[in-house]
């Protein structure tokens, strides 16, 4: 017959060995969602309260005078068994396991927070990995599901597998040629893959679909910068800039082209509208600073003020 100080050390170990498989399943399954989270979070927990609130406790009862040099009962001498009466289980304390429980998990939530922060890559290629298994799957049952092959074609995008991703706006373009997602996005990877002759020849073809596209017009832009291309390739930002965008790349590419073209009024005037959107650009107002030395003191405290 097992002692109930047996059977309690029995039930910690068991416990605990529970816990920590029920961690171990919530650091694979946490990027998969909050429901897996919560599962398995949730049975963690539960293990440690259980391990905590079984665990053997066992004091001496201190009833009779003690001897404090040798911390036993007076008159019993060393190397002699404690009474058996003096020996019993102690009463749990059940606020301070919770409380012991508690402080565990959110250190726990603490420590899963930052391994997420430092593996942030790994959590958005997981991410990609399951909304290309998830349309995969709708493929299965509607195989020319537009939404689903371009969600594919974005995940491989996202992975930088380009050819791959250019599969699958291929087969959304067999199924509708003039589809504004599946030209754009081929002519995207063509430009990722610094094919550009490819990723102008479809980003036209978006553009005269599509006049109002402005990330198309940009990419058209991009592919003639990415060549030195400058003249060209403004031609193609001021259209985007015409058409209503305002992005702080625009802004601050169009600034910098001036610059070089020896444009200053304009490359000043680009450089600001480039700070109204994204102000912690330091880089901007040192260059403000020299070209326009009469302000230079307050742009430079302006730049180090956002170091």
């Amino acid at each position: 017959m097992f002692t109930e100080e047996e059977i309690q050390t029995k039930k910690v170990k068991r416990y605990t060995r529970l816990a920590i498989v029920s961690a171990f399943l919530l650091a694979i399954f946490w990027p998969l969602g909050n429901f897996f989270f919560w599962i398995f979070a949730g049975a963690s927990s539960y293990f440690i309260f259980l391990a905590f609130y079984y665990r053997p406790r066992i004091y001496v009862n201190r009833s009779e005078e003690e001897d404090f040099e040798f911390n036993r009962p007076r008159g019993q001498q060393e190397g002699q068994p404690e009474p058996s009466s003096t020996i019993r289980l102690a009463p749990r304390n059940v606020k301070l396991i919770i409380a012991l429980v508690l402080g565990s998990f959110f250190s726990f939530m603490v420590i899963l927070m930052i391994i997420g922060f430092v593996t942030g890559g790994d959590t958005q290629t997981n991410t990609d990995d399951t909304v290309i298994n998830e349309s995969r799957e709708l493929l299965d049952t509607d195989p020319n599901n537009l939404d689903a092959l371009i969600n594919i074609g974005n995940g491989f995008y996202a992975n930088g597998q380009y050819d791959s991703a250019i599969v699958y706006y291929d087969r959304v373009l067999k199924i509708d040629p003039k589809n504004s997602s599946g030209l754009y996005n081929k002519g995207l990877a063509f430009y990722s893959k610094k094919d550009y002759k490819n990723s102008m020849e479809y980003l036209r073809q978006c553009i005269s679909l599509y006049p109002d596209n402005t990330d198309a017009i940009m990419v058209m832009g991009d592919n003639h910068y990415s060549q030195e291309q400058f003249t060209q390739a403004m031609i193609w930002y001021k259209q985007a800039y015409d058409k209503g965008a305002r992005t702080s790349g625009l802004l601050n590419i169009m600034a910098y082209i001036y610059d070089q073209q020896n444009q200053k009024s304009e490359a000043i005037r680009f450089y600001k509208e480039t700070l109204q959107q994204d102000s912690s650009l330091v880089d901007i107002y040192n260059r403000l600073a020299e070209l326009e030395p009469k302000r230079a003191e307050w742009y430079k405290k302006k730049a180090a003020m956002r170091k």
